[in-house]
């Protein structure tokens, strides 16, 4: 396996009892019933059915492409995590000195949230708060801290089995940066720097946005807004020195990949503002050119557009990595409207259209309203969300205070708001002096400190999601996901398997917000093998639970669950 930085918990983590066909047999440390893993199987098999698949001896380990593979990201907005000296805003020291709430790199431990890489927002120079408008590709934002800043926390996080990427904002710069104030003057050394046009072009951006903006006796191309220009990435002097940056950052800065804002922008053809086919070739260059410096480094994109557009850059082999819109979007739905049916039809899309572990999932991100929000604040249901994103396909990637519930809606101000760490008014341990923008509305309840002393809480929950995906490989992005059908309209259940483990687990989610009865499932056709064990690995005990009788196909028939309550998961563990 190709590995930056592995976390000690992750090789300290066995293969644990689910191991359906033959695979190896251990336990994980069992939590608090609110939120167990099992220590032990429980049922037997129940009636008798045609002779099962006979159990084979696992796979060989194969090699997994790329080692973001077996990660858990936590996405970081530096300004809003961690103050370290007073100023009310977030800084790279800040962010440091709580790694350890993140992931401590001891596996003993219960009370780190477990993550094994860290996807930070700009921290490059630039006038605004969020800093997707660069003035200096090579500097530190100064309100951040200094070069020597990052390297430490380059440096303390690799001690604890963490990765960071950072966001490369190649689309466009700050209207402030020095290329673009040299390109104003024709004919200037950065002149084609930028994209001009003496006319004004007739042109406009989704809904009549203006995309042509006057400077002068012309008119520069920035698709998002005036103070953006985007760069003329069909310059090689450009491409050149795009290219030189990323180096920098990987080589003298340490980081381990990047997360490309705005990629499917990169490059307009006429009236084709976006996916168009000079995008996807300089795409492909940049990988490749990037991959011959560092063959391990990650190129992520975000391709906000649908599935079967933004799997194309992975197929292309543009990216290596594409979030998912699509499937965030319905996993949300489906908690909110306890819709199965839409959900299973979205997951096998996306599951069809890329390959194995060649999309980025989540629930939200910096540009959209909160999972809370989201879900009307019930936490049952944001729970639900955590369980889809975690025990699912893909790699999962959280956004910074997803797992304690933090509100927000937009503006975009207002789903970047401090993290509070203590219930503790004014500072709620983000800072000891005035923060830079007002915390969420529930930060008293919301907050890392009161959510760790409750078992039940959200944060909770997250961290044994968590620690459950980094123990069992039957939920890896190598891992098989397998819709299971149903007796209620409103159970969402997957099959996960393993098969260089052969591990196998089912998770079953009641979506609704009512109650459903004597539930039963249908598989076809699976992985199965054998007379497995049924074992609740995560959620409420079920203690009736019987083991499936296997089919002569590898699955099962009238399966009974029993009842679950609202937007209540389980996941079982099926193992010899």
């Amino acid at each position: 396996m190709s590995s930056r930085h592995v976390s000690p918990a992750i090789l300290a983590a066995v293969v644990v009892l689910v191991a359906a066909c033959g695979g190896p047999s251990a336990s994980l440390t069992p939590t608090p019933e609110s939120t167990q893993i099992a220590a032990s199987p429980t049922g037997a098999a129940s009636a008798a059915a045609p002779t099962p698949p006979a159990c084979v001896a696992p796979t060989a380990p194969i090699a997994v492409d790329g080692w973001w593979q077996d990660r858990v990201f936590y996405e970081v907005f530096v300004r809003s995590f961690a103050d370290s000296d007073g100023d009310g805003i977030g800084d790279l020291r800040g962010l440091t000195a709580r790694l350890d709430d993140l992931n401590d790199g001891d596996p003993a431990t219960t009370d780190d949230l477990g993550v094994t890489a860290l996807w930070l927002m700009p921290v490059a120079e630039s006038p605004s708060y969020h800093g997707y408008d660069v003035t200096d590709y090579r500097a530190i934002e100064r309100d951040y801290g200094t070069a020597d800043d990052f390297r430490a926390l380059v440096a303390a996080a690799h001690q604890r089995g963490i990765d960071i990427v950072v966001d490369l904002v190649m689309n466009h710069t700050s209207r402030e940066h020095p290329w673009f104030v040299d390109a104003r003057t024709p004919g200037s050394a950065h002149d084609d720097w930028y994209v001009w046009s003496d006319t004004q072009p007739t042109i406009a951006g989704p809904g009549g946005r203006p995309v042509w903006h006057p400077d002068g006796q012309r008119f520069y191309y920035g698709y998002f807004w005036e103070g953006m220009p985007d760069l003329n990435l069909a310059n090689p002097a450009v491409t050149a020195e795009l290219d030189a940056i990323a180096r920098f950052w990987l080589e003298d800065m340490g980081v381990a990949g990047f997360r490309l804002d705005a990629a499917r922008h990169l490059l307009e053809d006429g009236s084709t503002l976006e996916n168009s086919p000079a995008t996807f070739t300089w795409l492909e260059g940049f990988r490749a050119r990037l991959k011959a410096a560092d063959p391990g480094a990650l190129v992520l994109g975000e391709v906000w557009d649908a599935t079967s557009i933004a799997s194309r850059y992975v197929r292309a082999g543009a990216l290596d990595l594409t979030f998912d819109f699509g499937l965030a979007g319905q996993m949300l739905a489906a908690v909110r409207n306890g819709d199965a049916g839409s959900l299973r039809i979205v997951q096998q899309e996306v599951s069809d259209a890329y390959p194995a572990g060649g999309y980025a999932a989540f629930l939200t991100n910096h540009d959209q309203d909160r999972v809370m929000d989201v879900v009307g604040r019930d936490p049952a249901a944001a729970k639900q969300a955590a369980t889809l994103l975690l025990t699912g396909a893909g790699v999962p990637f959280v956004y910074y205070g997803e797992e304690i519930g933090l509100v927000g809606r937009k503006p975009d101000e207002r789903i970047r708001t401090p993290m509070p760490w203590t219930a503790e008014e004014p500072g709620h341990g983000f800072t000891m002096g005035t923060p830079w923008a007002a915390f969420a509305d529930d930060a008293a309840t919301a907050n890392v400190a009161s959510q760790t002393a409750r078992m039940d809480s959200l944060l909770s929950w997250y961290r044994s999601l968590i620690a459950l995906r980094h123990a069992h490989p039957a939920f890896g992005t190598a891992a098989s996901l397998t819709p299971v059908d149903a007796s209620a309209r409103s159970v969402y259940a997957v099959l996960r398997h393993d098969p260089v483990s052969g591990e196998s687990a089912l998770v079953v989610s009641n979506l609704s917000d009512a109650p459903v009865a004597d539930v039963t499932l249908d598989l076809a056709t699976g992985p199965l093998c054998g007379a497995p064990r049924a074992a609740v690995l995560l959620g409420p005990d079920l203690p009736d639970l019987l083991a499936p009788s296997v089919s002569a196909g590898g699955g099962f028939v009238s399966w009974p669950i029993g009842d679950l309550a609202a937007h209540q998961d389980v996941v079982i563990g099926l193992g010899q």
